[in-house]
């Protein structure tokens, strides 16, 4: 059956994981961007976050495509749905233990996560 020592064993290799692949993929964009843009002077248009708005679509496909910026930002994509993935797992761990409460909260969060990383104004 399901034990909260398994699960917490599983939730902690999931997060090493997770954390591992972001943090690889955030330094290697990090240098290539250093490589190809080091010598450069600054842009204040990166520093205006709200001129700022990407989708996962495009996020996977400046990755793909082998910009520094978009490995970064793949980077910390991966770091966000590894959150996700977490407080899904937990939220799934909770509703098959039958606590109605901390399921419903996980839920809650969870919906939260999902609204927020899809919904644009």
């Amino acid at each position: 059956m399901y034990s909260p020592e398994k699960m917490q064993k599983t939730l902690g290799i999931m997060l090493l994981i997770g954390i591992s692949i972001a943090l690889g993929l955030v330094i290697v964009g990090g240098i290539f961007y250093l490589i190809h843009y080091g010598s450069d002077p600054l842009q204040m248009e990166l520093l205006q976050a709200e001129a700022y708005q990407l989708s996962i679509k495009k996020i996977c496909y400046s990755a793909f495509t082998l910009s520094p910026t978009g490995i970064i930002e793949l980077g910390l994509l991966i770091l966000v749905m590894t959150q996700l993935l977490r407080v899904a797992i937990l939220a799934w761990f909770y509703f098959v233990m039958r606590d109605r409460w901390f399921t419903f909260f996980s839920g809650f969060i969870l919906i939260m996560l999902i609204y927020s990383l899809i919904w644009r104004n």
